[in-house]
């Protein structure tokens, strides 16, 4: 019950105000003019011109040609007059529709451009706990979503709002000055013009609800066509849930629809029914009675009126449209600034420092995701000097992955601090410190670009070239990469182009193990770097990898111990607390659980020699 009332408060606060939808619609057009500044005065200029001549075509020229004729006009005089109030008018028309096409295209792509990258840049302040959040990915989905056509759709219903209130002008003088009751019938359909305002309402509430399950629909479909899960819909029985998941999606789609369908059906009809069945009926019987029974109109006027009577209804009809699909607008565009209003929680401090190289210390930190009472690090202390090579280990859920996001300041701890140099992470400069990294993670991702740009992640400088060669040969990538059509210039997967190398999992690491390579950076972090590697690629990357940072800090994380043996220090892992730490040979003379780990798995390798499967 309490559940309820909760949802139906949401639901009320969207009931934006007049206030509120003109600050949306200003905020929105502030966007657009700075984008595009020339296309907002031309589409007022369109409009304005469209508005008079479909005024000179539709009704003045009318009442002039029959008045023309009912006063005894010679037929050409009245011929060459028509053709000049409507052939002309017509082809300025068909001029200017072509012409506001392409204006309006390029604008189009210009606001888009900026909007989008203003959008972009926001989602990549946010901190990573906000992808994580279910109803800020949410928001950042609705944000994203028909955002530049909902925002192009303002500037039109603006400018269209300016043409509408240009023919209310035109239309009711000319009515007014033949018989002011004609403006009263016009008016009418404005006392249905809140069930718009109803419908709009009751249309967010159904797309918000549908936006949710269409994603989980989307999901499973995504599922079904990518390339990374063909093994597994094969392999395994996941089509069976995932086709009934996207059936529950489905079907709670379509009881949405049930829900409000209805309601926004009825509201359609109603809103409809005042100008098809009171308005013009009721127009048009006063306009032939006072033509055919009192004789006070004629004919020519009669049929302006019943034009007129229609257009101008039109018009206000237009006039509360208008306001209210700003209204709908606005109603979708919140949630666009909300998004863009958010305050990231991890941000730089106003007196933010510049990092300095140094030593990184995490002193006493425990750490538990937003929403789950079980801290996944607690009261963990170690330290990376400057130059030192740290290893962490320890069994899959230990805490190590998310000891690394603390590092790079991905999250902030619950309790304790992370330093370097003895100043606070809080109190850096937060892109500055984080380019101190160059890191590479389990999940890594390679994107649809060139060899180079996966190695490279940033835009290219002089003398690029050799340095991603240089980082290619020491990731053992490079013979590969060479046997590619364009080498190091060939384009990765086949999303954008069918000749796209395909590589496989191990050669796209050794794509992300070059780009840690390339990296300029203080410290280099290796998470899980070898996981598709053979343990020969793997020796070789790591002798690489040591050489390479030889004058850095080194922190990785690997199941196989044996890359930990070189490490400065270890630190053994479990249920996210620090419980060994030191040198492999102090840890091995040590014999607990570091040593049992290492001669399990020692004995694993001396099986396979022998002919034998490994247990790891």
């Amino acid at each position: 019950m309490k559940k309820d009332k909760t949802k139906k408060k949401k639901e009320k606060g969207k009931k934006l105000s007049l206030k509120a939808v003109f600050k949306d619609t200003v905020y929105a057009m502030r966007l657009i003019v700075s984008s595009a500044p020339a296309v907002f005065i031309f589409r007022l200029a369109v409009q304005l011109l469209e508005t008079i001549l479909g005024f000179v075509v539709g009704t003045y020229s009318l009442r002039y040609i029959i008045n023309s004729f009912e006063a005894g006009m010679p037929f050409g005089q009245v011929a060459l007059q028509a053709f000049i109030m409507i052939v002309i008018p017509a082809l300025l028309v068909l001029i200017m529709t072509p012409l506001t096409n392409f204006i309006t295209d390029i604008a189009f792509i210009k606001v888009e451009k900026k909007v989008l990258t203003r959008l972009y840049d926001k989602c990549t302040s946010v901190e990573l706990a906000c992808f994580e959040n279910p109803d800020f990915y949410d928001k950042y989905v609705k944000a994203n979503q028909d955002l530049v056509w909902r925002m192009w759709n303002i500037t039109w219903t603006v400018t269209s709002l300016f043409g509408v209130i240009i023919g209310m002008a035109l239309y009711g003088s000319i009515l007014f000055t033949m018989d002011p009751v004609f403006i009263v019938f016009a008016i009418l359909p404005l006392f249905g013009a809140f069930l718009k305002k109803k419908s709009n309402e009751q249309w967010h509430k159904h797309s918000s609800e549908d936006r949710i399950l269409h994603r989980r629909a989307q999901y499973a479909q995504r599922i079904f066509y990518s390339s990374d899960y063909a093994k597994e819909m094969r392999l395994t029985n996941a089509k069976e849930f995932l086709l009934e998941r996207y059936d529950e999606a489905s079907d709670g789609r379509v009881d949405i629809v049930r829900r409000y369908g209805v309601k926004e059906m009825l509201l359609e009809i109603f809103q409809n029914g005042f100008q098809s069945i009171i308005t013009n009926p009721l127009a048009i019987g006063y306009a032939v009675f006072r033509t055919l029974v009192t004789g006070t109109l004629g004919i020519g006027d009669c049929a302006v009126v019943i034009n007129s009577v229609s257009s101008l209804t039109s018009t206000f009809s237009q006039i509360t449209d208008r306001y209210y699909k700003l209204h709908e607008h606005a109603l979708f565009f919140e949630d666009f600034k909300s998004f863009m209003e958010y305050e990231p929680k991890m941000k730089d401090s106003e007196n933010a420092l510049m990092p300095e190289r140094g030593a990184l210390s995490l002193e006493g930190v425990s750490f538990k995701y937003e929403g789950s009472d079980s801290y996944v690090l607690k009261n963990v202390s170690l330290r990376v000097g400057k130059n030192e090579k740290i290893a962490l280990v320890g069994h899959n859920g230990a805490g190590k992955s998310t000891l690394v996001k603390l590092l790079l300041r991905l999250y902030d701890p619950v309790e304790g601090r992370i330093t370097l140099n003895g100043t606070d992470l809080r109190d850096i400069k937060i892109n500055e410190y984080r380019d101190m990294f160059s890191v590479v993670f389990q999940d890594f991702k390679l994107m649809a670009l060139p060899v180079s740009e996966n190695v490279l992640m940033r835009p290219r400088i002089e003398g690029d070239e050799e340095r991603i060669i240089d980082a290619l040969k020491k990731s053992g990538a490079y013979e590969r990469v060479m046997e590619l059509p364009n080498g190091i210039e060939t384009i990765l997967t086949k999303e954008f182009d069918e000749n796209g190398a395909v590589l496989s999992v191990g050669q796209s690491q050794k794509l992300a193990i070059a780009h840690a390579f390339l990296k300029d950076a203080p410290f280099i972090i290796l998470d899980e770097p070898s996981s598709a590697l053979d343990p020969v690629a793997e020796s070789e990357m790591y002798n690489n990898m040591m050489q390479a940072g030889e004058n850095k800090g080194m922190i990785f994380i690997s199941h196989r111990l044996s890359s930990a043996v070189g490490a400065d220090r270890i630190y053994l892992l479990e249920n996210g607390e620090v419980v060994e730490c030191g040198t492999h040979a102090e840890l091995m003379a040590k014999n607990g659980k570091y040593a049992d780990m290492f001669k399990k798995q020692a004995q694993n390798y001396i099986d396979i020699s022998e002919g034998g499967e490994a247990d790891e």
